[in-house]
């Protein structure tokens, strides 16, 4: 099949399916070609236009949504430290469950999955998560354009609780004060996400 060297992508009615078979290709031979590393073989939709292969979000500049948990223990809260074999951030510290909301999956249940097979957390305990806002995010990267809107969840987990990673992409948890947390080193979008939760407590002080 040949690849046509440009894909126009409008917004008037139309099936969105012919625009995801429009751009297939071109993705797959920009990938080919070097430009897309790290094929996730995984859809993003794209402003409810069309999907996408997930590793075509940054190069190519997409907006994508994406979801992340405060893991809050009493006094203190969890992090999880990716694995140093991702292809974004390895090796970094990042909140205790987060991840981008795939086709198919809404915010909620891409929480749900994401908790288990990240974290341990069972569908039961993390369906008690509580909504607590968004934030933007925009910046330059090294694979392109971070154009990401994090929907932001809190967890209050029951005494005891131990993370258990189940897909092998967190190398290890850290639970931290809160004092801690604010002096190391986190995920872009971590950062922005622990940062909102602390803000928001300190408001609820006395």
């Amino acid at each position: 099949m040949s690849v046509p060297d440009r894909v126009h992508v409008g917004c008037g009615a139309g099936f969105s399916g012919d625009r995801t078979d429009a751009s297939g290709p071109v993705v797959e031979a920009l990938a080919r070609e070097g430009f897309i590393p790290g094929w996730r073989n995984e859809r993003y939709r794209i402003a409810g236009l069309f999907e996408i292969e997930r590793a075509a979000a940054r190069p190519f500049g997409f907006t994508t949504q994406a979801v992340h948990l405060n893991g809050i223990a009493g006094d203190r809260m969890w992090l999880a430290r990716r694995s140093p074999t991702k292809q974004i951030d390895p090796g970094m510290l990042d909140n205790l469950v987060a991840g981008g909301i795939s086709v198919g999956f809404s915010a909620e249940t891409t929480l749900v999955k994401e908790a288990w097979e990240e974290a341990g957390i069972p569908a039961e305990l993390a369906r008690g998560a509580t909504a607590s806002g968004t934030i933007s995010v925009l910046r330059e990267v090294a694979e392109g354009v971070q154009s990401e809107v994090v929907s932001i969840y809190d967890l209050e987990l029951p005494e005891g609780f131990q993370p258990h990673n189940q897909d092998g992409e967190v190398s290890e948890f850290r639970r931290l004060t809160f004092s801690a947390i604010e002096r190391e080193v986190l995920t872009y979008e971590a950062a922005l996400v622990a940062q909102d939760y602390l803000k928001r407590r300190r408001a609820r002080a006395p």
